[in-house]
């Protein structure tokens, strides 16, 4: 099958017809193979046989703006073609550790999932190359629909100089969109079903409008009620419609404009764990039962270590924790869910419509103009037995990237150069409402049905100030039109933000004979941001510590990486980047209390690698060195400081294909990582845990839980994050049109808090589906983890905030579960 990787990607130059396994022996319309370093002009339509078969080696990549081989590029870029992602059956982020080891899966423990893991760290998501807005850490964004992609791009490291960081990022996954069909009409259907009451459907058809085939559409319609890694754990649920449309217009040659839209509902509720975890559950399944029977109050007296016992619900104050009548070890449900309760759930309207317009002046000069506009409202509710509410009433985005692609003419025949420069532009409003600072979940007793009595009370203003809790921005304020839920505010979270964000960049890339690049480029973000309590604060929390702020800030980037075509088949590269970039909001956007310092959070990398194209181009492999480091965020109470501290990602991978004919193909790889968060500069203040100990301490020295506490300063290993990571995929099909499919996944172990006390062991999964393509129609199934692995993981990797409740929650994965399809195409 062609390989469905989009040659333009963002710029979207040219068009790819997405060839479904039905309608393999059918011709598509699609580009020329690229050359070493591609021209940025648009290249002419030729005919190619869907049969064979493109050269890893040979696959282009824009990342860097103007297409680039994947030899010739100094990134590890990982292209995912439309048939990878049909072979998994991709329908959320986590599913892309089956094609990168250098994405490891998160929990996320309740947190929306909406950018994947790369490297340990959040991965920016873009949309033909301009930034997905309204996410933060990987969290709470507008869920990606793979459904509406042609391909993805992962990519390893900080986001590019055309492209532009929002975030400490550990790489970046650029969403090629499906493009239209000029050359007749064409297209397919779906529907699927399986185990845990899975139901999907998708129609994506297109075609030429108009007999001079200048104008070409493309719809896509997606819906999903239920979805096996949801719908497996009780109370979880997963319902999605998504609606997409492209329209391509070529009026002449030099003239191209694409336009996409996309409108989604989302509704669910995610998988957010088990509580009290301890060793015995991880290795057993035995939980430590016992009735949450009170809470505490900092000590009256010296022969109160714990601090004043008070029976009943309420809400402890940080460092106080709540008090448990512990029972035994008792066997619980796989199945068993923190949130399984009709008064927890999260849903999200998202629309977008971009649309890139490119003109070719000459053989030398192009214009590409590329604007994203974003629409997006989201609503989490977790009131039992975990008292978190993200709200958004609104969120407005507007982007437009501007370039200027220019060849100067070559006066030499060893030198030539490609400049890429232009301005970007952002402007983003929202509201933003966060109440989470006592979401702790210790107090549950999961052996028993969750209930009401199991949340704990709001806290008014009056408590708020009183002797016990002494910070009135523990106050739980209801957020205005959202009845029943609260929120905080001086939590770097809370937030009616407008900011501007104007940012002029340059790359050079300079050619020196045939051999040897040097990769030059700098950016520059300028920011002018307002930022004020949101709509509902209570006048009397508003003052000269917590008022409206309006802030300036500059951002400069720079990177610098040769290659070296050491043979034709080998080639070698070093990266070198320099930036800052700043914190964020839930929602990505800035919040009142922001100093000097949010806006200016250094990163870095240091990264070289030897990357090979043998046996005549069929085998890529790819050798790469890295050393990234900057800052991520840390748990802050209201009121309180040091939201972010410094983190270093150090490792080496090795990643490779192979692709001999048309019936085989293969993808593998490995990666060996670890993470750093540095606590030694932090005012003598370490990292903050909710639960300092495991659960069966606390049931053996009658110690409470959920105390909120601050550890000792000093340098400590990413939790919730595995060294080892591996994965290996292979397609055979024969020319019947029978095929089969294997794909396993493995990572190492993982700590799940600063104790380093419990540990999930390693683990991996062995997937695979089997298929029939003919003519006019495919038939398919997938057998997920068909050894029945049982295996858990942290509630939340190294880099996010809730890190510091990995002994809160720990999740168990996804058992043996298969998935039927049987597709149409016309």
């Amino acid at each position: 099958m062609l390989r469905g990787h989009c040659t333009a990607c963002w710029t979207c130059l040219t068009l790819l017809a997405s060839v479904s396994a039905s309608g393999a022996r059918e011709s598509a319309s699609n580009v020329t193979s690229p050359l070493p370093y591609a021209q940025p002009a648009q290249l002419p339509e030729v005919t190619v046989n869907a049969d064979q078969e493109q050269p890893p080696a040979q696959e282009v990549t824009s990342i860097y703006g103007p297409d680039l081989s994947i030899m010739d590029t100094p990134r590890d870029v990982l292209p995912v073609s439309r048939e990878e992602l049909d072979t998994v059956m991709a329908q959320q982020v986590n599913d892309l550790v089956a094609f990168s080891p250098s994405v490891n899966p998160t929990q996320s423990t309740g947190n929306v999932v909406s950018e994947p893991v790369v490297r340990g760290l959040p991965a920016t998501a873009f949309r033909n190359g301009m930034l997905v807005g309204f996410s933060s850490g990987g969290n709470w964004g507008p869920l990606l629909n793979f459904n509406a992609d042609d391909s993805l791009d992962v990519v390893t490291g900080p986001v590019s100089i055309v492209f532009g960081p929002q975030e400490f990022a550990g790489g970046y996954v650029n969403e090629v969109t499906k493009q239209p069909f000029f050359d007749r009409f064409r297209g397919d259907a779906y529907y699927t079903l399986g185990m845990y009451d899975t139901n999907m459907w998708n129609i994506d058809i297109g075609g030429p409008i108009g007999k001079e085939k200048k104008l070409a559409y493309r719809f896509d319609y997606f819906g999903q009620e239920g979805y096996a890694p949801y719908n497996y754990y009780d109370g979880s649920y997963l319902n999605r419609e998504c609606a997409y449309l492209a329209l391509s217009w070529k009026p002449i040659e030099e003239v191209q404009v694409d336009w996409n839209g996309e409108i989604d509902q989302n509704s669910f509720l995610p998988y957010a764990g088990v509580t009290r975890p301890t060793q015995s559950l991880i290795d057993n399944g035995l939980y430590q039962s016992g009735p949450w029977i009170g809470y505490y109050t900092p000590p009256a007296t010296a022969t109160q270590p714990f601090g004043q016992f008070h029976p009943g619900r309420g809400t402890p104050p940080p460092g106080s924790g709540y008090a448990i009548a512990w029972g035994p070890q008792v066997p619980i449900s796989g199945r068993a869910n923190l949130f399984n309760t009709p008064l927890d759930f999260s849903r999200q309207f998202y629309a977008v419509s971009q649309a890139v317009a490119t003109i070719r002046l000459n053989e030398r000069l192009t214009f590409v103009n590329n604007t994203l506009f974003e629409y997006f409202q989201a609503n989490a509710a977790q009131p039992v037995p975990d008292p978190t509410w993200v709200v958004m009433p609104y969120g407005v985005n507007l982007a437009d990237r501007l370039e200027i692609r220019w060849e100067p003419e070559q006066k030499s025949s060893w030198f030539s150069q490609s400049v890429d420069g232009g301005l970007a532009f952002r402007f983003l409003s929202d509201e933003e409402y966060s109440g989470s600072w006592h979401s702790t979940s210790n107090q549950a007793d999961m052996s028993k049905p969750i209930t009401a009595a199991d949340a704990s009370l709001p806290v008014p203003y009056s408590l708020a100030i009183s002797p016990a809790y002494n910070n009135p921005f523990l106050t739980d304020i209801p957020i205005p039109g959202y009845p029943g839920e609260y929120y905080n505010v001086d939590n770097f979270a809370s937030t009616q933000c407008n900011f501007w964000e104007i940012s002029p960049f340059l790359q050079d890339i300079l050619h020196f004979g045939e051999k040897a690049t040097l990769f030059l480029g700098t950016r520059l973000d300028a920011y002018f941001v307002d930022a004020q309590p949101p709509s509902g604060t209570p006048a009397v929390l508003i003052g000269p510590a917590y008022d409206a702020t309006s802030t300036s800030a500059l951002l400069p980037q720079v990177t610098a990486s040769p290659t070296y075509r050491i043979f034709p088949w080998m080639s070698w590269y070093s990266t070198y980047y320099f930036g800052q970039t700043t914190a964020q909001s839930i929602f990505g956007a800035f919040a009142p209390e922001f100093t000097s310092t949010y806006y200016h959070q250094t990163q870095t990398l240091y990264e070289t690698g030897l990357k090979f194209s043998l046996l005549r181009e069929t085998l890529f492999l790819g050798l790469s060195a890295y050393a990234q480091s900057g800052f991520i965020p840390a748990f802050v109470l209201p009121g309180g400081t040091t939201p972010t501290v410094s983190a270093d990602v150090q490792g080496v991978q090795l990643q490779g294909s192979y692709r001999p004919n048309r019936h085989f193909w293969a993808n593998f790889g490995f990666n060996y990582m670890q993470g750093y968060e540095n606590w030694t500069n932090t005012d003598g203040v370490g990292p903050t845990t909710f639960t300092p100990y495991p659960a069966n301490v606390a049931a053996q020295y009658g110690l409470p839980v959920s105390q909120i506490v601050s550890l000792a300063p000093g340098i400590y290993p990413f939790i919730g994050f595995p060294k080892e990571y591996g994965n290996l995929m292979l397609t055979y099909k024969t020319d019947a049109g029978f095929g089969v499919s294997f794909w396993a996944i493995e990572q190492g172990g993982q700590f799940l808090s600063y104790d380093y006390a419990v540990r999930a062991p390693a683990w991996y999964t062995l997937n695979a589906s089997v298929f029939y393509a003919a003519k006019h129609w495919e038939a398919r199934v997938w057998f997920y983890n068909f050894t029945d692995n049982h295996y858990w993981i942290a509630g939340a990797p190294g880099f996010t905030p809730a890190r510091t409740a990995n002994l809160e929650y720990a999740a168990l994965q996804m058992p043996f579960w298969v998935q039927a399809m049987i597709r149409v195409s016309f």
